[in-house]
């Protein structure tokens, strides 16, 4: 009979996650099972920037969005966090204040491990091989997103952030507004560009979310991230 804190029988993809590759498969069990199960509104964030981190987070179910208050005050989009990736590892490790913050996407799950219990696993040398490629690859990505030149046309601004954003989910859930502001142009130019993406076939605009049908033309002289 299911224990109602066995996470590894209720959430049995995120054994294969990243974080806990390469472990054995009872260390993957407990840790899954020693986390505490946590829903978020999406106004509300479950990591604060400037707070110091108390654990750390592995999507379960939905997504994350990760954004950043800049000098000005502005609400700046950073990354996602998809399904079996984490979030707040590397603050809650060296027990420093989050460079971000983080907002679940309507119906995300999340399992939390507190500090107190992380510190258990760090003393793996595999666990702490998975918290450093996680934190390389996601380096990479920053990198990547941050190499898009500002100066660029919008329409290859626009194109290199779709492209970004939809590494591993065709479905980008951002506005036209929104992306107008990440891409730091005018509505009405965004949807202009946006427009002449969806006559080309290459996405498909829906309520609040961008669809992309044809990846390969959409990166089309674009750095892949």
């Amino acid at each position: 009979m299911q224990s109602p804190n066995d996470n590894s029988v209720r959430f049995p993809h995120l054994l294969k996650t990243k974080l806990l590759q390469n472990l054995p498969d009872s260390l993957k069990r407990k840790y899954l099972n020693s986390c505490e199960v946590k829903s978020h509104s999406p106004e509300i964030n479950f990591i604060e920037q400037g707070e110091v981190a108390t654990g750390i987070f592995l999507v379960a179910h939905g997504c994350v969005e990760i954004s950043r208050l800049n000098p000005a005050g502005q609400n700046v989009f950073m990354s996602l966090a998809e399904v079996g990736d984490c979030v707040g590892e590397i603050e809650a490790v060296a027990v420093k204040q989050s460079i971000a913050s983080c907002s679940g996407k309507k119906g995300t799950i999340l399992l939390f491990l507190p500090r107190k219990l992380l510190v258990e696993y760090l003393g793996n040398i595999e666990f702490v091989k998975n918290l450093s490629l996680i934190f390389l690859e996601r380096m990479d990505n920053n990198n990547s997103f941050r190499s898009i030149d500002k100066l660029d046309p919008v329409s290859m601004r626009l194109r290199s952030y779709l492209n970004f954003m939809s590494v591993r989910n065709a479905t980008i859930d951002k506005s036209q507004a929104e992306l107008a502001a990440i891409i730091c142009c005018s509505r009405q130019t965004m949807n202009k560009e946006l427009g002449v993406l969806r006559k080309k076939g290459i996405i498909d605009l829906q309520s609040g979310a961008v669809v992309i049908l044809d990846r390969e033309n959409l990166a089309e002289g674009v750095d892949q991230p």
